[in-house]
């Protein structure tokens, strides 16, 4: 008979049984984690699911010249020099002919510590980058609150937010936390096949699963290197708040850097969008023959002859007049005009969001109004029409985004994207012209995400930020490690977002959202009022359209007059 060693500190500190059986229980026998139970509830029983065993699998190695060395000892775990369970320490150790990887098991009261050591020997000849630990499996009783789909993994990366990740199973809840915020690491929760099991996963190399658009990176040890870091699991109550069971992580990630995100003005955010896109192929133009650019989808527009110009002048600065009016009306911070080249081509190139660019996307916006008994009678177009708000005490913005829009001789068009070390200067480029021509500092930006459609990383817009400190950066996509220099954008409108998620604030106190209002149904807009309220009330600033007065501004002022109620 296989003899287990049950830890139980509790017990060892001189606490009774009784008062230690909601907790955690862990034990052992001689290969390793035998059963963990979490208010009796039986997670683990490698007896019933013997598959269950600890192993190393995938790894990454490299020579000294760089090259991937992928066969045996140097790419999968299992194949190794020998491998031992060391049942007083509780430690697996693998050995390899480049070094050895260990983990050793600690618990402390409801927290399952596992101790990850990497040692490259110094006359390895090659740099080992990472290995894949998959300690042993958690079969949690339903799939847990959040998780969506079994198939699912469920990472963190410490890479853009702490890796605090939370798996809620009703009869409790475990956290996956790695709380060092100096380096990456893979952790979180794999799905183990067969319904709601899953591996709490360690892994120092990225994982074999992993979307093009997933974060991929090693953790590299040169010869003579020893990497240590420990994942933790820690229990539970069901619904226990993250913060509570992981402030560390929390903690250490704000100290390594706060960020530089300072805007106090949470007000309404006005909209305007002056034109509006045609269907059919992205490259090819939709626009009208006198008006090309589509300015308020009116094919009777005419901005060709001098007459119609001239009519279409006025009409961009009434419009400006009637902004103000709303922006008024809201007691609104500002307004973003997302559309001030037009919309000639349909989605998703319709949004050119490159406002140096304007002269030759919309030589209308840039004719010199020639109205004499107009106040801005020989200044540019698009310069008057941003005044007129600037002068009435509102910040004003535009749109960018990290795509080069690009017109070619034959007339078709499209967004090229960039290589991410060319996305900075782009943008920042972009901004400089509105920031300094128009007065700019409000910027949405628009699909800002790499080839494979991941969020480009957030340290492009910290070099944004720090360029523009007296400007909001608004991007559509983001993690959540963006709050640390921009107000991420948000869409009640389309996707019924309510609101900064939660846990931001446990690290950035001072983060906020913007939310796309807009023309939502009103029905729906009304249910969900009192969340709409408490994200403003946090800090949150909701956007709808002051380009005409809409239906739902009265219930966004509502909802902003109850925000400020104490």
């Amino acid at each position: 008979m296989v003899r287990s060693v049950f830890m139980r500190l509790p017990i060892l500190l001189g606490l009774s049984v009784a008062a230690y059986a909601a907790g955690l229980e862990v034990s052992f026998d001689g290969n390793g984690i035998q059963q963990l139970k979490y208010n009796g509830v039986v997670l683990e029983d490698r007896g019933q699911n013997p598959s269950d065993a600890f192993h190393i699998w995938h790894m990454k190695s490299a020579d000294l010249q760089g090259n991937t060395v992928s066969s045996g000892q140097y790419g999968w775990g299992e194949a190794n020099n020998g491998r031992s369970w060391n049942a007083g320490t509780h430690t697996w150790t693998y050995s390899f002919v480049w070094g050895s990887i260990s983990v050793e098991f600690t618990q402390t009261c409801d927290t399952l510590n596992m101790n990850v050591t990497e040692e490259n020997r110094a006359d390895s000849g090659i740099v080992f980058d990472g290995a894949t630990i998959y300690p042993f499996v958690l079969h949690f009783p339903q799939l847990p609150n959040g998780f969506g789909d079994s198939s699912y993994a469920q990472l963190a990366y410490n890479t853009d937010a702490p890796s605090v990740t939370v798996a809620d199973f009703g009869a409790g809840e475990v956290a996956a936390v790695f709380a060092d915020a100096a380096k990456p690491l893979y952790s979180g929760f794999e799905p183990a096949g067969g319904g709601n099991n899953y591996y709490p996963i360690i892994s120092s190399t990225s994982l074999d699963s992993l979307a093009p658009f997933q974060p991929h990176y090693d953790r590299p040890l040169q010869p003579g290197q020893t990497d240590r870091f420990t994942v933790s699991l820690r229990f539970g109550p069901s619904g226990a708040p993250a913060s509570t069971l992981a402030s560390d992580a929390y903690q250490n990630w704000a100290q390594a850097g706060s960020g530089t995100l300072n805007w106090p003005d949470r007000r309404i955010l006005g909209t305007v969008y002056l034109a509006s896109s045609p269907e059919g192929d992205p490259r090819r133009s939709g626009g009208y023959s006198n008006n090309p650019r589509r300015y308020y989808n009116d094919p009777s527009l005419d901005v060709v002859t001098p007459a119609g110009l001239a009519a279409f002048q006025a009409r961009i600065l009434q419009q400006a007049a009637s902004n103000v009016q709303n922006l008024r009306q809201l007691n609104s911070q500002g307004a973003i005009t997302w559309d001030i080249e037009g919309e000639q081509y349909p989605q998703p190139t319709s949004y050119a969001c490159a406002p140096d660019a304007i002269a030759q996307l919309a030589p209308e916006m840039e004719s010199v109004i020639s109205d004499g008994a107009s106040p801005y009678y020989g200044q540019k177009l698009d310069e008057a029409y941003f005044r007129i708000m600037r002068d009435a005490g509102f910040r004003v913005g535009v749109c960018v985004r990290p795509q080069r829009y690009t017109l070619h001789d034959d007339g078709t068009a499209e967004q090229i994207t960039l290589p991410d070390s060319q996305v900075a200067d782009e943008m920042i480029r972009k901004i400089r012209y509105a920031h300094d021509r128009w007065g700019a500092t409000l910027f949405y930006v628009d699909s800002n995400v790499d080839q494979n459609g991941a969020t480009l990383d957030v340290s492009i817009f910290a070099q944004i930020a720090a360029a523009f400190p007296d400007s909001l950066i608004m991007p559509e996509h983001s993690t959540p490690k963006y709050y640390a220099y921009t107000a991420p954008f948000l869409s009640f409108l389309f996707h019924n977002d309510l609101g900064t998620p939660l846990d931001t604030y446990n690290y950035y106190p001072q983060a906020f959202s913007v939310n796309l209002v807009n023309d939502v149904d009103a029905v729906r807009l009304n249910q969900f009022t009192p969340q709409l309220t408490d994200s403003v009330r946090r800090g949150d600033s909701l956007m709808v359209h002051v380009g005409y007065w809409q239906d739902n501004d009265p219930t966004v002022m509502q909802i902003y007059q109850a925000a400020t109620k104490k």
